[in-house]
Formats: C-alpha cells, structure tokens, sequence
C-alpha cells in the first residue's frame, strides 16, 4: 500500500476521535463561513450604494431643506425644474420627493416623504443611502398612487405600537393619523384636516433616523399637505458616474440660482465607517478561526505522532523514507480538515443565515457608529455557496493541516527508527 494510501486509511482507524476532530475542527470553519457571510454582505451593499449614489445629484431650493411645514425652511423646487433637468444630456432619470415633519415624543420627529412608486425609497439626512429593506408586509406600489397608504420604518411603528400582524391582509387593517395641526419648535401648523394612512409595510433601512420616516405615494402627499405642485428634492442619475460631473454643471448652467445642487457623500463615509468596521472584525474572526484550526490540528498531529512512534520506527526500519511518512501524516491531516470543513459547512447551511444575524448583533453592532446600529436587519446573510467559498474551505483546510502539522513533522523527521520502537515497546 503506498503512503498515501495509509494517510487515507488512518483516517478511520479511531471513529471516535474522527468525530471528536471534525466538530472541534468544524466550529472555527463555521465561524469562518460566518464572519466570511457578514464581510461580503457589507461589501455588497456597499457596492449597491455605489451603483445608485456615486452618479446622483440632489437638488433643492437655495438655502432651504425643502419640508413644506419646516420653519424657514418650506422653500421648494418649482415643478418646472423636473422637465428642465429632464432635458439635461446624460440624465438617465429624475426622482421628485416631497418631505414634511411631524412631530413624535418630547422633541424628537419623524418624517413623511412624498415619492412615485418605483422611484427609490432614500433616507432623510442620510439621503442617498437608497432602498430600505421590508421587513413585514410590502413596498409601495403603482396601484396605490393616489390612496392613503403608506410604508413605515420600524422606529415609526415602535413609536406608533403598529404591530406586524396588523399589515395589509391582516384581521384589522394597521392605520396612522397625523395631526397637521400639531406644531413642534421647528414645525409650524397646517390648516388642514388629519390625514390617516393604511400602512401596508414596515422597513429597516440601517440607519437610525432613516427608520423614523413615512413613505406614500406623492400624489396622496400632494393631496394631504395642500402641495399642487413644487417639488422638495430632486435625485437626478446620470448614465454613469463619469458624466456625473457635466450633468452638474449642465444643470447649474441652466437653473442658475434657484437650486443648491448636492453631491453625494454617504458612499465615501458609509465605507470608511461602517464597511472598514465591519471589514477589521470579519478579518479578526477569519484569523482567530485559522488560529483555532491549527491549535487543533497541533495538538491532534502531536498525539497521533506520540501514539505511532513504534509505527513509524518500524515504517523506517523497513525502508521507509522520512518523505514518505510524511506524506502519510499530511494527508491524514488535510483529510481531517476536510472532514470538519464539511461538517461546519453544513451546520452553516442551516444555522448560517440566523447564526449570522446573532453574531453581527452581539459581536460586531456594538464596535459600528451608533446610526449604523440596525444594520443588520438590512443585510442579507443568508447562507451563499460558490467558487469563492469552496476556494475558502479547501485553502483553510490545506493551510490548517501544514500548519498544524508542522511540529508533528519535525518530530517524525528527527525520530530514529531504535528509539521509535524501545519507546513503542515500552509503552
């Protein structure tokens, strides 16, 4: 039998210890897998920030925020401005909102966004961060411009007591009534009747003040708050992010000063704060998972090379080379790390995506920024299989068995073949 054939038929000469090594080898493959689900979810979402920011301006009424009921700041856009910038070479669309405030507990608000269905669900004060992710219920739809519904972050159904099951289709349909008469030291009254929503869905975005916010269909806002016409901001795409820069100065050739034109920002900062954070602790738990293999593989490589040493002095007396013995070892080795690469690998594929979600809360929610707190709601980290994670799992298995094994391998590679078997006989 060659020596690769023996490292593979060591493998199973204890059962026991095989299924002892696997799970003790295939928890830190499962963090890994974990920590490895949580960097690439950041990462994605990074890059759809980047898809869906780095080509967007924000427009807005010179030196006004544009919210129809801010004090000294209702200021709007004229609606004339959407076909303007529409005209504009390179636009590749423009998205019209309406914002106003309402009022919540003590001094904090919440706000009420106006936007067409199908346009992007953008964060106030953290604007550009793009679709929040539903979590109960459903988005917006066409069919619902012009109707009194609405779609709420879970801070706003928190503060409001709208429960989940009281969505859309539920027994009793959820509904919110703002008081347009209610004033606020940055809110100033409406003439005008409350307005009720059904709220049909509730969001997370992953930002703390993006949770506080209503979205409807601009058409019902219009009708609500008494706003005809005017626009609060204007998202407007270019077909790329390289011709971003002619369309702003297009659009601030042709609006002159009317308009205060925002660049985006929230990438840049959203990838230095949170994806960098996020980024170190998954680099962190990838590290203390290799370090964990190897500590496993050492201590089981040393026991079995303790166990063996009348086998291999005998392996050695008869001819055997130290290459040779070796490879044996290396293979049962790497065949042991495979063994718990598999066994962490399906404990992942179904705990991965819930596992997940509890070691980003306990474990990396704490070291993000404090608006970046609910981001894990928004992240998709359910488990995903593919070259890259299979390239992940044979590279660690390799590495933890060399690694591991390094001892082991000196200590067979110095062992002469008379002390080997006096202390197998001993024994």
């Amino acid at each position: 039998m060659t020596m690769v054939g023996i490292g593979i038929r060591n493998l199973w000469r204890s059962k026991l210890r095989l299924g002892l090594v696997a799970a003790l080898i295939g928890a830190p493959f499962f963090l890994l897998l974990v920590m490895q689900s949580i960097g690439d979810a950041v990462q994605r979402q990074t890059e759809t920030l980047k898809q869906n920011v780095n080509n967007t301006l924000q427009l807005r009424a010179r030196g006004s925020m544009g919210h129809v009921n801010m004090v000294g700041n209702e200021a709007i856009l004229p609606q004339d401005t959407l076909v303007t910038v529409q005209g504009v070479e390179h636009v590749a669309k423009v998205e019209p909102y309406l914002l106003a405030m309402t009022p919540t507990e003590g001094h904090n608000f919440a706000m009420v966004v106006g936007v067409d269905p199908g346009d992007t669900r953008r964060l106030e004060s953290h604007g550009e961060a793009g679709n929040p992710k539903i979590l109960f219920g459903r988005d917006l739809t066409f069919d619902d411009r012009g109707k009194p519904v609405a779609i709420i972050g879970q801070g706003v159904a928190k503060w409001a007591g709208i429960k989940p099951e009281a969505l859309d289709g539920g027994k009793e349909a959820a509904t919110l009534t703002l008081d347009l008469k209610h004033t606020h030291p940055v809110i100033f009254a409406l003439d005008r009747a409350p307005v009720t929503f059904t709220i049909v869905g509730i969001y997370a975005s992953g930002y703390v003040f993006g949770d506080m916010q209503l979205f409807t269909p601009l058409d019902t806002f219009r009708k609500a708050y008494g706003v005809p016409d005017g626009i609060s901001w204007l998202y407007v795409r270019a077909d790329s992010s390289e011709n971003l820069v002619a369309v702003e100065r297009q659009v601030r050739a042709m609006l002159g000063d009317i308009a205060d034109i925002i660049s985006p920002t929230t990438v840049a900062e959203f990838q230095s704060t949170a994806t960098a954070a996020v980024q170190r602790l998954a680099n962190g738990g990838t590290a203390l998972s290799a370090l964990l293999m190897v500590l496993v593989v050492f201590f089981v490589m040393l026991l079995v090379v303790r166990e063996r040493a009348w086998e291999i002095g005998t392996l050695k007396a008869i001819g055997a080379s130290d290459s040779g013995i070796v490879t044996s070892f290396l293979i049962e080795a790497v065949l042991l790390c495979a063994v718990g690469a598999i066994a962490g690998a399906l404990l992942f594929a179904m705990l991965g995506g819930a596992l997940a979600q509890l070691v980003f809360r306990l474990g990396v929610s704490p070291f993000l920024p404090a608006q970046y707190s609910s981001l894990a709601a928004t992240l998709s980290l359910a488990p995903r299989f593919d070259t890259t994670t299979l390239a992940i799992l044979i590279g660690a298995s390799v590495v933890a068995a060399l690694g591991g094994s390094a001892w082991g391998i000196w200590q067979i590679v110095k062992l002469s073949p008379m002390e080997a078997i006096r202390e197998g006989g001993h024994e």
